[in-house]
């Protein structure tokens, strides 16, 4: 049995003749008839009787229609939802990002999806370096975001850019008029730390120590939105992803810090597992508004890292379609 066959007893029973059946498919007369009586063929059925000049259904006939409507109307639903993937009218994307990069870095690009695309769906969780690791690794994320290195084999890596930290200081703070704050001048200040199992906490640390400068540790906050939100009340300094502190306005000071303590952040995929149509317009659009960001920590705005040519330009596809 072909689907041909069901679609040619159905412009029948729509038509009435095989003769107008035959213009809605754009077959010959003989042809639809042909696939009728294959149909009957195969069933052992009846379908049809002629009455008045037009063919109607059979008792038999009725039952194989309606089965037959419903495996046709599942192959139009299949069409359907195909095109809704095709063109983004539908379709899903599930990211795992670390806090501060989805605070700072998702919001806009997740803006500019959802009003292009307004029937996707996208799914974001927080977490910290090893739950993001394994979630990507077992394919639980279509995308995860992450401040590097990455050292999990079962994930595929792209970089996305790399930005300078800065120092946040509260308003009106005596270090606040300087053009950029010197690891020295941190020395005895009240400080803020972030997480110890962050990489910025990390490299943090280990750049206070080779200098030899011993900070106030005042406080402990979770996270880079945590740490601002203390320095905006006064409590402290600290050193923070710049595009976290830009979300802060003019409620804190942002400052270039020396040593340049760079950050570099990266895409991390499922490794050997094929990229959704989604999944790389988001990327394509996240490179573009992480490029277009302006960030405390130097005037030029971050360069974001090349990509794989193979995976370029997905955005600019499906607008040409």
């Amino acid at each position: 049995m072909k689907l041909r066959q069901l679609e040619a007893m159905r412009a029948v029973v729509a038509r009435g003749t095989t003769t107008h059946a035959a213009e809605a498919l754009g077959l010959t007369q003989s042809a639809v008839s042909r696939l009728i009586m294959q149909l009957e063929a195969e069933l052992g059925v009846s379908l049809f009787e002629r009455r008045h000049g037009r063919l109607l259904l059979t008792p038999e006939g009725q039952h194989v229609y309606d089965v037959a409507q419903r495996v046709l109307n599942g192959v139009d639903q299949l069409g359907a939802t195909a095109r809704d993937v095709r063109t983004l009218r539908s379709g899903a994307l599930r990211i795992i990002s670390m806090p501060a990069l989805a605070f700072g870095l998702l919001p806009d690009t997740i803006r500019r999806v959802t009003r292009r695309y307004a029937q996707v769906k996208i799914s974001i969780d927080v977490g910290g370096r090893a739950e993001l690791e394994e979630g990507i690794a077992k394919g639980r994320f279509d995308l995860g975001l992450a401040t590097l290195p990455v050292g999990q084999e079962a994930i595929d890596i792209e970089p996305l850019c790399a930005i300078d930290a800065v120092c946040v200081l509260p308003p009106g703070d005596a270090l606040a008029g300087r053009a950029e704050i010197a690891v020295e001048d941190l020395a005895g200040v009240p400080f803020i730390s972030i997480d110890p199992r962050t990489m910025l906490r990390f490299r943090t640390d280990e750049l206070f120590g080779r200098a030899g400068v011993r900070r106030k540790l005042a406080i402990e906050a979770q996270s880079s939105m945590m740490a601002c939100a203390l320095v905006t009340r006064g409590l402290g300094v600290s050193i923070v992803h710049p595009f976290i502190a830009a979300t802060f306005g003019d409620q804190l000071v942002a400052r270039p810090f020396r040593p340049a303590l760079r950050l570099e952040y990266g895409l991390l995929f499922p490794s050997g597992q094929r990229r959704s149509l989604l999944s790389e317009v988001f990327v394509d659009w996240l490179r573009e508004d992480v490029g277009g960001m302006a960030v405390p920590s130097s005037p030029a705005a971050p360069a974001p890292a090349a990509r794989a040519p193979a995976r370029a330009g997905a955005a600019a596809a499906l607008q040409a379609r």
